[in-house]
């Protein structure tokens, strides 16, 4: 039979009775917040059109975006927030559905609007460098809504979506609509 020496046993039982002590005095875990993630689906409006979006702000997001989706909803979409203007570029690698897609200025006004057609790999690129938002919808969503070039985006509810993924709205909207 094997022996333990006192001095172990005593270290061992004085640990087992710090850590039990330890646990009765231990303060209760705060509830956890609900995850408000990319999955998310944000309740935005043009002019008073309502639709839902996914937000896509980090750059494996974007990257992402809606591929291998092999479906929207008739009303949902998928809204692009970048941090500033700048000239965009959308493609249809791996997206197996057909989708309208707007390209927005920082003032949230729809500039262009595109037909893009499932797995198709050439790009589509805004003719203006002033665009800080895109936005894709299911195919023929912008004609049968009658939202059109011109029409603008509620930025108000784009910062809302921004504060509840966790990101301050001034890392993407500009100073203006911050009033």
């Amino acid at each position: 039979m094997f022996h333990f020496p006192a001095r172990i046993i005593l270290v061992c039982t004085a640990l087992l009775g710090c850590f039990l002590a330890g646990c009765d005095r231990a303060e209760p875990m705060p509830p956890r917040p609900p995850d408000i993630g990319f999955g998310h689906r944000f309740s935005l409006k043009i002019g008073t059109r309502s639709f839902e979006a996914q937000v896509a702000l980090s750059e494996i997001e974007k990257t992402n975006g809606l591929m291998f989706r092999k479906k929207l909803g008739e009303n949902e979409g998928m809204l692009f927030v970048f941090p500033a203007n700048g000239t965009r570029c959308f493609w249809m690698r791996n997206v197996p559905i057909n989708i309208d897609l707007a390209y927005l200025t920082e003032d949230g006004k729809i500039d262009e609007i595109f037909t893009l057609f499932a797995e198709d790999p050439s790009s589509i690129s805004s003719r203006s460098p002033q665009i800080r938002y895109v936005l894709e919808m299911p195919e023929k969503w912008f004609e049968k809504t009658g939202v059109k070039t011109g029409d603008r985006i509620d930025l108000a509810g784009v910062r809302g979506a921004l504060k509840a993924r966790g990101y301050a709205p001034e890392q993407f909207l500009p100073p203006a609509t911050e009033r």
